[in-house]
C-alpha cells in the first residue's frame, strides 16, 4: 500500500509546485495594479525557472541526509511562505522577486526532486510510468491554477490576495502529501558524484544536450504561443484555448511516453518524442494557422515536449542506476534551465529583428532535431558505472 501512496503523494506534489507554469496570468494584473512593467514580470518567472533545477542539485544531497519525507516538507516550508511573502510585500517588486522568484522556486526545486525520485524506488521495473504519472502533475497544474485565478479575478479578487492564499494552500497540501512520501526500506545503494568526471562522461553530455535541445524547442513557443496567433489575427478565447490545450498535452504526453518507454528502448523513445515535437514546432511557424489548425499545433507540441520530462529521468536511472537518479539528474536538468532562459529570449530576439517567428520556429525545431539525432546517431557508451568515471 506505501507504494501506491508515494505515487499519489508525488502526483499531488507536483500538482502544487507545477504552478510555476501559470505565472502568466498574474502579469496583468501585476502589470496593471501595481505598475510592474513587463520586464519585471517576467524576471520573477525567470528566476524561478533558474533556481528551480539549481535547487534539485542540492537537494539530491540533502535527500541522502534527511530522506524524501523531511525533503518534501521542506519544500512545502520554503514554497508556501515564498508565495505568503509576495502577498504581504504590498505589490513592491523586490518583495514579489525573492518571494516567488527566490523561495518558492527553492521550494519547487525541493518538491519535483523528492516527487520524482521517490516513487522510481519502489518500481524499478516500470521506471517509465510511474516517472510519467509523477511528473505529469506537474504539467496539469497550469490548467488548475489558471481556471481557479479567472475565477477570482472575476470575483473582483487583488492579486496579493491570490498570492496569499496559494501559499498557505498549497503550502499546507503539500505538507500533508509529505507524510505519504517514503523511500522503500532498503533503497538502493548510492555513490559520491565527482563534478568534473562526470562532465567528461559521454553519456552524461548526451542528455544534457538531448534535454537542452528538446526543451529548448518547447520553451521558445511557450513564451511566444500567444503572439505567434496574434499573427494569424486569432482572437483571445482561441488564444486561451490554445494554451489550454497545449497544457493538457503536456499532461497526456507525460503519461504517454512514460508509458512507452517501458515497451521500447528508451533512446528510440527519445528520438520519436523529439522528432515529433520538431515537426510540430516547425509548422507552427510556416504553416497559416486557422484556429483549429493552431490549437492542433498547439496541442502537438505540448505532447511531444512532455516527454522531455520523462524520458531522460528514466534514461538517467537506466544509465547510471536508480540509487543515483537524485544525484545525476539534477545536472542533466541544468539542460532545462539553460533553456529555460534561451528559449523564450531567442524567440522575442528573432520576432523583434525580423518581424515574425518563421526563423525562430525553424531554429526551434533544428535544436529539437539534433536532441532527437544524439539518440540514434552516437554510438553507445561503454556501462559504467559512477565509481568508475
Amino acid at each position: 500500500m506505501q507504494k501506491y501512496l508515494t505515487i499519489l503523494a508525488s502526483f499531488a506534489t507536483m500538482l502544487c509546485i507545477g504552478s510555476v507554469y501559470a505565472w502568466s496570468v498574474f502579469v496583468p494584473e501585476l502589470k496593471t495594479v501595481y505598475g510592474f512593467s513587463t520586464a519585471q514580470t517576467q524576471l520573477v518567472f525567470g528566476v524561478l525557472t533558474a533556481i528551480f533545477p539549481t535547487t534539485m542539485i542540492f537537494a539530491g544531497r540533502v535527500e541522502r541526509r534527511i530522506g524524501s519525507r523531511a525533503l518534501t516538507a521542506l519544500a512545502a516550508l520554503f514554497f508556501g511562505s515564498g508565495y505568503l511573502l509576495a502577498g504581504f510585500s504590498g505589490g513592491l517588486f523586490g518583495g514579489v522577486l525573492l518571494g516567488i522568484g527566490v523561495l518558492a522556486g527553492i521550494g519547487t526545486g525541493f518538491g519535483y526532486l523528492a516527487a520524482l525520485t521517490t516513487p522510481v524506488k519502489w518500481f524499478p521495473e516500470k521506471k517509465g510510468l510511474v516517472t510519467g504519472i509523477a511528473a505529469a502533475g506537474f504539467g496539469l497544474a497550469a490548467v488548475f491554477v489558471a481556471a481557479l485565478v479567472e475565477s477570482w479575478l472575476e470575483a473582483g479578487k487583488n492579486v496579493l490576495w491570490m498570492f496569499s492564499v496559494i501559499g498557505i494552500g498549497y503550502g499546507l497540501l503539500i505538507f500533508f502529501f509529505s507524510l505519504f512520501m517514503k523511500a522503500p526500506p532498503s533503497p538502493p545503494a548510492v555513490v559520491k558524484v565527482e563534478l568534473l568526471k562526470l562532465a567528461r562522461d559521454s553519456r552524461f553530455l548526451k542528455l544534457f544536450f538531448a534535454i537542452l535541445g528538446g526543451t529548448f524547442a518547447g520553451l521558445l513557443v511557450i513564451g511566444n504561443l500567444k503572439p505567434i496567433g496574434l499573427q494569424y489575427g486569432l482572437d483571445n478565447p482561441t488564444l486561451a484555448l490554445g494554451i489550454a490545450v497545449f497544457s493538457t498535452a503536456n499532461f497526456i504526453g507525460r503519461l504517454f511516453w512514460g508509458w512507452v518507454s517501458d515497451s521500447m528502448r528508451t533512446p528510440l523513445s527519445i528520438f520519436l518524442a523529439l522528432s515529433f515535437q520538431a515537426a510540430a514546432v516547425f509548422l507552427i511557424g510556416y504553416v497559416p494557422l486557422s484556429p483549429l489548425l493552431y490549437c492542433l499545433l498547439a496541442g502537438a507540441i505540448g505532447f511531444g515536449f512532455g516527454a522531455n520530462f520523462v524520458l531522460f529521468a528514466k534514461e538517467t536511472a537506466h544509465l547510471y542506476g536508480i540509487g543515483n537518479l537524485g544525484i545525476v539528474y539534477p545536472y542533466v536538468f541544468m539542460g532545462y534551465a539553460c533553456a529555460g532562459i534561451l528559449g523564450p529570449l531567442t524567440g522575442g530576439l528573432l520576432f523583434d529583428a525580423l518581424g515574425g517567428y518563421s526563423a525562430a520556429a525553424f531554429l526551434a525545431a533544428l535544436t529539437s532535431l539534433a536532441g532527437a539525432l544524439i539518440f540514434i546517431i552516437e554510438k553507445p557508451a561503454p556501462d559504467r558505472t559512477l565509481e568508475q568515471l
